[in-house]
């Protein structure tokens, strides 16, 4: 049954590879995902570092807190999510932002593993749909709240559903499961909220470095 399960996951990771690579290629073929100048993939590349600081203290310990270590994961990394996004508002980022993050975050602990890919991948791709059909990339604070919550809802559906029964081979119950997408709903729009606020002072800051 392990063996089964971990066959079905990896054959999901090649899926989602394969559908990684047809996305981009009909956005470039078609001119949907600009070119990135050298400016923005410095910034991305800087704040998928600061995404890797945002989740340290989760890491290093308040995951333990019982019930409401989603809002130390969160909050935190939410608020980061979308001031990059907001800095570099293109088709791509948010894919660069949190699987980039995502592979830098497993390279600095316990190596490569693609089992972990899709809770990266799939938020991701909900993210560039979501920014694609309403033409925003967090513009506006409605639309900042409406990607964050959207985030958490597919990161803590996918990971207490799917990532946990199959990797961890752990099964929560289904008032648990509720409790902690929810939490994770919540905790994901606090943090957009005071990424968005804060973010109205960074971009004037990076918008006069780039002049």
């Amino acid at each position: 049954m392990k063996l089964s399960s971990e066959l079905l996951l990896y054959a999901g990771i090649i899926l989602f590879t394969l559908m990684t690579g047809i996305i981009l290629y009909i956005g470039i073929s078609r001119r949907l995902i600009r070119s990135f100048t050298t400016y923005d993939l410095i910034t991305i590349s800087l704040f998928i570092t600061l995404l890797y600081i945002a989740i340290l203290p989760f890491k290093l310990g308040f995951s333990k807190f019982p019930f409401i270590h989603s809002f130390f994961f969160s909050i935190p990394y939410s608020a980061i999510l979308i001031i990059g996004i907001r800095l570099v508002p293109k088709p791509g980022t948010a894919t660069f932002l949190i699987l980039g993050n995502c592979i830098f975050a497993q390279i600095f602990s316990r190596g490569i593993n693609p089992l972990w890919w899709p809770n990266a991948i799939l938020p991701s791709f909900a993210l560039e749909l979501y920014f694609i059909l309403t033409r925003n990339y967090a513009r506006n604070l409605i639309n900042a709240l409406g990607a964050g919550i959207l985030r958490g809802a597919v990161v803590y559906t996918y990971f207490y559903l799917f990532a946990s029964p199959f990797i961890w081979h752990k099964n929560y119950a289904g008032w648990y499961v509720t409790l902690q997408v929810i939490q994770g709903m919540i905790a994901s729009g606090i943090g957009t909220w005071i990424g968005f606020r804060l973010s109205k002072t960074i971009e004037k800051a990076y918008l006069f470095g780039r002049v």
